[in-house]
């Protein structure tokens, strides 16, 4: 088993959060024992991400990485490992699945019965540039949702393929780990003990402070973004270090898993975001007590669970004044995207 990090469910024991503005549900701390469903989600989740590892594995900075299969169903081009890790994900999610589900992956598209209580949302490779070029990091991104939109996400699991470690939570439970005994349970962070989570925070007490160093962009082409490090250091500005780092690692979700347990501090998303992407690790991010906000006037907790780019977006962990980020947030909209299309 993998080093784990956190994880989030949406209420399957019915407890609902509303999210508005970028506050998100600021769960730290609190302990609740998951349901039974909770933990066969999260055993399946992991046993998929765990399947999807082992060929990434295999086939990254390899050429054989690199042969294309068309464009998926989110309109990029899909690599061999991309396709690879999906199938045999999707086999795993079809044998292990505790319930009746609705697959939402990047690769095959939307699959399974509408009407299904649960949503599966797929990335089975976040960072697919990274992975085919042999360059760390990226990984699996999966969420389990009761609803269509990002806050119906109950469950996210985010597993870093270039490491040993994962990143889960469980919407009302926070982030969650499998338990050390190795008998299928799992646990609340909060309710471990610092041994057996010093993984999820490798920055330790930084998640209470209210410096900012390390800023986490996530661009595209050059020739869509109008913007300057002055530009994003003005997002932090009077809560910065001195010299305040940027840095652009290629994987959404493992970004906004570093944002989570104060690896980083901040995330700039100046891209349009799809569900797939971003789904399990802004549940992680919420549960570990961080917040975001679209870069425009839409709710990104909002955002359906599909396949379409929707919302550049800003992040933060705890321990930032979010009231003062989601100002200032406002203010680089205006001036950092020049075009979104």
């Amino acid at each position: 088993m993998t080093t784990m990090v956190p994880f989030a469910a949406k209420s399957m024991s019915e407890e609902k959060h509303t999210v508005k503005n970028g506050a998100s549900p600021g769960l730290q701390g609190r302990v609740r024992t998951l349901t039974l469903l909770e933990e066969r989600w999260l055993s399946c989740v992991g046993h998929m991400a765990a399947a999807g590892k082992q060929e990434a594995e295999k086939l990254s900075g390899k050429a054989a990485a690199r042969v294309v299969h068309g464009r998926g169903a989110g309109g990029d081009r899909t690599l061999e490992i991309d396709q690879v890790c999906e199938t045999v994900m999707l086999a795993v999610l079809e044998r292990e699945a505790p319930a009746p589900y609705l697959v939402v992956s990047e690769e095959a598209g939307v699959l399974g019965a509408q009407e299904a209580a649960w949503r599966v949302v797929v990335d089975p490779v976040d960072g697919s540039l990274n992975a085919k070029r042999g360059l760390a990091p990226f990984a699996a991104s999966i969420a389990v949702a009761g609803g269509d939109t990002i806050k119906d996400v109950e469950i996210g699991y985010v597993e870093e393929y270039t490491r040993p470690r994962y990143f889960a939570a469980v919407k009302g439970a926070g982030l969650v780990v499998a338990d050390p005994a190795g008998n299928g349970r799992w646990l609340a962070v909060a309710a471990t003990s610092q041994t057996a989570t010093e993984g999820l925070s490798p920055q330790g007490g930084r998640l209470s402070e209210g410096r900012v160093e390390v800023v986490l962009l996530e661009a595209s082409r050059p020739d869509r973004h109008h913007f300057s490090y002055r530009d994003l250091g003005m997002l932090v500005s009077g809560c910065s270090e001195p010299e305040l780092r940027v840095r652009q690692i290629g994987s959404l979700a493992l970004s906004l898993c570093y944002v989570a347990v104060g690896i980083a501090d901040v995330l700039v998303a100046a891209v349009p975001s799809r569900s797939v992407d971003v789904a399990a690790g802004l549940r992680i991010l919420a549960e570990a007590g961080g917040g975001a906000m679209a870069l425009n006037e839409e709710d990104l907790w909002d955002q359906p669970l599909d396949l379409e780019k929707r919302c550049a977006f800003v992040a933060w962990r705890a321990g930032l004044e979010t009231a003062e980020l989601l100002e200032r947030s406002r203010q680089l909209a205006k001036t950092l995207i020049a075009d979104l299309t």
